[in-house]
């Protein structure tokens, strides 16, 4: 059946030994789902600041005073605003720590992979995850893109060169001959992981700070969800998806944290 659902993998079919496979599941490209809806937002009003670097967040009296930043050509702001969303992923923590909020997040560096098919043939169609190496593998057009692994070292960005060439050995075991290898392009990120993969979303002891963050390899999958509960909380209305996430320090969060669900 899986061969029948992904005539790709008909080279490997001794070595199967199961599949499951989720109708509902789909894929994507990330990257331009997000510019897209960066013009959306502009064409409502919305101003996103690109060029600026967010240096602090600056409480007065018990809230959030404004947030200092500097822009493309190192001129100072303070940006002022009735509320504030930390969703700042992997570097959370670290804006948040000196208000006296301990999150735990911590980054998990991922990898991942992106090349040209070079055969359509041998290239595979279905979205698919391999569960023995933690990859999963993605069809965009006329590209292929492989991601996954976890590496935890800080705030390192560096490519490892071994992680990177053990994922281009595996695409070239399951489907050889379906990318251009030697086109291949790296990319790493930091995961913002939480101890349960939950993220927190909710009030914080400060205020008019609101938090939006953690989400680890579900940060697309929950955005939504994710957004469309904090914009009710900061509007003072109970979220659609309302259930108490015990991850968080005792003291850390004023009201307890919300899980946003995608659906």
């Amino acid at each position: 059946e899986a061969v029948k659902l992904e005539p790709a993998l008909a080279h490997i079919r001794p070595q199967l030994a199961g599949a499951t496979y989720t109708a509902e599941d789909e894929s994507g490209d990330a990257n331009q789902f997000a510019r897209e809806l960066v013009k959306r937002c502009e064409q409502d009003g919305v101003r996103f600041l690109m060029s600026h670097t967010i240096t602090a967040l600056r409480e007065v009296g018990g809230e959030i005073d404004h947030v200092e930043a500097t822009d493309s050509e190192g001129r100072f702001q303070r940006i002022k605003a009735d509320a504030y969303v930390l969703a700042m992923g992997s570097l959370s923590p670290l804006y948040a720590k000196p208000l006296g909020i301990e999150l735990p997040i911590y980054p998990a560096k991922g990898y991942s992979v992106t090349m040209p098919v070079k055969d359509a043939r041998m290239a595979h169609q279905v979205s698919l995850t391999d569960d023995e190496y933690k990859l999963v593998f993605s069809r965009l057009g006329d590209r292929l893109r492989i991601a996954g692994t976890a590496e935890l070292n800080g705030y390192d960005r560096d490519l490892n060169r071994v992680r990177c060439e053990a994922i281009v050995r595996r695409v070239e075991e399951l489907f050889p001959g379906a990318g251009h290898l030697d086109q291949a392009q790296f990319w790493t990120g930091l995961r913002p992981a939480t101890p349960s993969n939950v993220p927190i979303i909710g009030r914080s002891k400060v205020k008019n700070l609101f938090l939006n963050t953690g989400h680890g390899t579900l940060g697309w999958t929950h955005a939504c969800g994710s957004g469309k509960s904090i914009a009710r909380i900061v509007s003072g209305l109970q979220p659609e998806v309302n259930f108490a996430f015990a991850g968080m320090p005792k003291g850390s969060v004023a009201v307890p944290a919300l899980a946003a669900s995608a659906h």
